[in-house]
């Protein structure tokens, strides 16, 4: 039975942790990446990004991060031109710092008002990235900026930031907690975990975890550990389509299959057949990427990249 998914492994050059391509966008084959984390940048054109099934509609400037487990596609019916920043978690500069066991929520289309200034950042970021890279790759102001970007991304776009809807009530050390807490989870999502496991693995009250799950945007501990299930199951349905649904719902946890139904649809709107069904009928229109370098087309390259340093100039301007 053909996989709906499949991994794709980036190149990196020996030492180095990130990996740029340019490309003129196609219908990408959905995928993920182990091991590491995508950001997506838009130059050119408008482009759609299918990320754990949810769809996001970018244009010129805007942009959207992937996790390493994160199953994604792009897609362009139009002459768009796209960036893609690969960052290597195993690389020995990461050692011991756990950003592969964290959720980052990152994109154009999502960020709150919070956000924009460090979503204006990451973008000037990404730019200049990439157009150090074009002129001088090797330069090694370019690692220093990779990780800068690396560290407003998990300052400012963890799954944390996200649900903790009461920021000012939950400080620096709360966020630390949870960081641990993400880790564990997503190490053990498949076993029987409680609210008390994690009180009694953090050295804290029943009482203070259970509230900051009540106050976030999550409402309980129990959706939490529903949403980590189901985002792993989406691994199994499309990258192992021989396993039956009932299979899928006790591999990642769910001890009655239909609470796995009823929670996936929550989730994602229908059914896990439903699921593949979707992916099945996207895959019969894939299309290759364009690979695009510096030399190819200089000056349409260019062009993006002044518009958008202009443009981002001006946002922070209007900030």
């Amino acid at each position: 039975m053909q996989k709906l998914a499949s991994p794709v492994k980036p190149h990196f050059t020996e030492g180095s942790f990130l990996s740029i391509d340019l490309f003129r966008c196609g219908r990408q084959f959905p995928h993920y990446h182990e091991n590491t984390m995508e950001i997506i940048l838009c130059l050119q054109g408008k482009i759609t990004v299918y990320s754990m099934h949810e769809q996001h509609c970018l244009g010129p400037g805007d942009l959207i991060q992937a996790d390493m487990f994160d199953i994604h596609s792009i897609s362009s019916e139009e002459d768009s031109i796209v960036a893609s920043f690969h960052i290597d978690l195993e690389h020995p500069v990461f050692a011991g710092q756990g950003y592969q066991l964290l959720y980052y929520v990152c994109s154009s289309d999502s960020a709150s008002p919070a956000q924009q200034g460090q979503l204006l950042h990451l973008r000037l970021l990404l730019l200049s990235l990439l157009s150090r890279h074009l002129q001088e790759p090797e330069n090694p102001d370019i690692s220093q900026m990779a990780l800068r970007l690396m560290k407003i991304l998990r300052e400012h776009f963890q799954y944390y930031d996200r649900i903790n809807i009461h920021a000012e009530m939950y400080p620096q050390e709360m966020k630390d907690r949870f960081e641990r807490i993400m880790a564990y989870l997503l190490d053990h999502y498949a076993e029987r975990i409680t609210l008390r496991t994690l009180c009694d693995m953090e050295h804290i009250s029943y009482n203070y975890l259970s509230r900051f799950f009540k106050d976030s945007s999550l409402k309980t501990f129990r959706n939490f550990l529903h949403e980590i299930r189901i985002y792993h199951s989406e691994h199994l349905l499309l990258c192992q389509p021989e396993l039956s649904i009932r299979d899928v719902s006790y591999q990642v946890g769910f001890a009655d299959p239909k609470l796995f139904y009823r929670e996936f649809r929550k989730k994602h709107g229908h059914t896990p057949h439903q699921h593949r069904i979707w992916y099945r009928r996207y895959n019969e229109k894939i299309t290759p990427d364009i690979p695009l370098a510096a030399k190819d087309d200089p000056a349409d390259i260019d062009s993006c990249l002044n518009r958008l340093f202009a443009d981002a100039v001006m946002d922070s301007f209007d900030r």
